[in-house]
Formats: structure tokens, C-alpha cells, sequence
């Protein structure tokens, strides 16, 4: 009996990703949870894949008109048409750990004095004190 192995084969270099739907922002009404919550079932019935970005028509048909969609090298971005801040991720969870808009942020400790900071200077975490 032949096993499938999860692993890269010398045909295929690339090991199978582990796709997975973050949304990072909060949805903005019913309809679009709806659209948000069933391509992130779509996406979880096909988790493993060579290349997740073959996933990016089932993105646009999923959302429909109004949403602006690409790729990078191994993700897939969703955001708002006209809206900076991106609504959404289908990733590779064996390289990534993007979070829903509504889980906590992990408390890490800093790995220095200077503490971690968000893009808007706010410390994440205690501040150390200074001697």
C-alpha cells in the first residue's frame, strides 16, 4: 500500500500548504460575515495544496463585486474596494499565524529593552523599567 507523504517529491518541489482564512477586520454587516464565513469553509475543505493562490478565483467568486483581491508569493489578500486596510488573508498556516479581528494578541515579551511597539507607537505589552 503507497502513502501520500506531505513532503516535497523531486516532480514537485513545493510541500503542500495548509491554507487557512484570517479576517482581520470586523465584517461590515451580515451579508459580508456570510460571504466571509462560508469562503472560509470553501478554504478549509481545501487546506492542502500545492500553490494556495489557485484558491483566488473561489476568493472572487465567493465575495462577489466591491473587493479588491491578489496575491502575493504564498497568500491571497482581500480588501474593501477604495479601503486601505486589508479585510482578509488565505495563508499557509505552517509559515504564518495571521490572527481573526477578534482574538487577543499574544503577550510576548519584549527580546530587548526596547519594547515591541504597534505601527501607531503604542507599546505592546509592559514597558520595562528603566534603571
Amino acid at each position: 500500500m503507497h502513502q501520500q507523504t506531505n513532503s516535497a517529491t523531486p516532480s514537485n518541489p513545493f510541500p503542500p500548504q495548509q491554507a487557512y482564512l484570517a479576517i482581520e477586520l470586523q465584517p461590515a454587516d451580515g451579508a459580508e460575515k456570510r460571504r466571509l464565513l462560508a469562503l472560509r469553509r470553501h478554504v478549509q475543505a481545501h487546506t492542502h495544496t500545492t500553490d494556495l493562490r489557485g484558491l483566488t478565483g473561489a476568493v472572487k467568486k465567493f465575495l462577489g463585486p466591491g473587493y479588491e483581491v491578489g496575491c502575493g508569493s504564498a497568500h491571497i489578500w482581500v480588501q474593501r474596494a477604495g479601503e486601505p486596510q486589508r479585510l482578509a488573508i488565505v495563508a499557509d498556516r505552517l509559515t504564518t499565524a495571521y490572527r481573526d479581528w477578534f482574538e487577543p494578541l499574544l503577550d510576548a515579551p519584549a527580546t530587548s529593552r526596547t519594547p515591541r511597539r504597534r505601527l501607531s507607537g503604542e507599546p505592546i505589552g509592559p514597558v520595562p523599567e528603566q534603571e
